[in-house]
């Protein structure tokens, strides 16, 4: 009977660890992007409830909500949608990201493929 009471407690404390490490995506991140007019920044901020993900992603054009994101531990996804050129069809843009204490490692659409940007929380 003891041994399931020191069994249990460790468990318990696992879990509280595991809990505690837990990625915390609340607040803003700033990322610096080298392109062609020179260094753009983009700013993500980001409310978390459970496992959905909100928010904007704010640069020189202004500010885009998020839309369909997603948390999964320190894992997470989302994407934006931007009016077309011209009237056209609006244009959808999937991220996916890691977080890693204050840094983000996001996986954004750019021109030709996928380009990798390191983020910082914004303090």
């Amino acid at each position: 009977m003891k041994l399931n009471r020191i069994v249990m407690a460790v468990v318990v404390c696992a879990l509280m660890t595991v809990a505690a490490y837990a990625a915390d995506l609340n607040g803003s991140f700033v990322a610096k992007v080298e392109g062609k007019n020179g260094t753009q920044e983009i700013t993500y901020t980001f409310k978390v409830d459970g496992k959905t993900l909100t928010g904007k992603v704010t640069n020189a054009r202004g500010d885009v909500d998020i839309k369909d994101g997603m948390v999964d531990g320190n894992t997470f996804s989302f994407s934006v949608e931007r009016p077309g050129r011209d009237g056209g069809a609006p244009m959808v843009a999937k991220y996916t990201g890691k977080i890693d204490g204050d840094t983000l490692t996001i996986q954004a659409p750019g021109r030709g493929g996928t380009m990798e940007q390191k983020a910082e929380r914004k303090k």
